[in-house]
């Protein structure tokens, strides 16, 4: 597991989180969910040191890649430009034959190879968010902190980036991500990461997590569970 313990967050007179514990479980999809403003992005963040705080991390002592709501990206560059910059630094100027062969790769993994020579900018939000998944595997993170990666997307877009995410469990990485949609999250998350109104933090395996009970206290309101292997979660007033 990975641990957050003994998390206090504190910005001016908000108190976001008061010595709470958070865990994680490696080499799974995590999926950290909760009203907007609760703080999921903020977790996020002190996962990747850009937030400081006392807390105690917990065996988190690998690479960590993290991928923002909101990217700038950069001009005039190509999918395959964009994908070869995780390779340069201030001592390396040129991609060795190792650095091309994980470019396609990873291109032919994520079905972009046909869009290798395409400016970023003309890319579906869909294809760019597959691109940046392929980043993080490139940077050989064995931790990928992802903030509502399928936000603004159709579902067919929706369910290529999950599947994607899904599969990076055979390259023993863990992923911990944001997201609002409780249905894909119980049917492509392994573990959760609940936070109430009240600031109160639930971690659980799915079958805790994805009870009626369990949502109201997230939500603040009525859910009716389907208890199959996927779950589904109706909503109601």
């Amino acid at each position: 597991m990975i641990k957050i313990n003994n998390l206090t967050v504190e910005f001016k007179n908000l108190v976001l989180f008061k010595d709470k514990s958070i865990s994680f479980k490696k080499n799974n999809i995590n999926i950290i969910t909760g009203l907007n403003g609760i703080g999921k992005t903020t977790i996020l963040k002190i996962l990747a040191n850009l937030v400081k705080t006392n807390a105690n991390i917990e065996n988190l002592d690998e690479k960590i890649f993290y991928l923002p709501q909101i990217i700038q990206y950069p001009k005039n560059i190509t999918l395959k430009e964009y994908l070869s910059s995780i390779f340069f630094s201030n001592w390396k100027w040129s991609l060795q034959k190792a650095d091309k062969e994980k470019i396609q790769e990873i291109l032919e993994k994520f079905e972009l190879t046909e869009k290798q020579d395409v400016d970023i900018s003309k890319l579906s939000s869909g294809e760019l968010q597959k691109a940046n998944i392929a980043l993080g595997l490139l940077s050989n993170a064995k931790v990928l902190l992802l903030d509502e990666p399928t936000s603004n997307m159709d579902i067919i877009n929706k369910l290529k980036i999950l599947e994607n995410i899904k599969k990076l469990k055979e390259e023993n990485v863990t992923a911990i991500i944001t997201m609002h949609d409780i249905n894909l999250a119980a049917h492509y998350g392994d573990y959760f990461i609940g936070i109430t109104p009240q600031k109160e933090i639930i971690c659980s395996e799915k079958e805790q997590f994805f009870t009626e009970t369990t949502l109201q206290q997230i939500y603040g309101i009525n859910f009716k569970v389907t208890d199959d292997e996927n779950f589904h979660i109706q909503i109601f007033n």
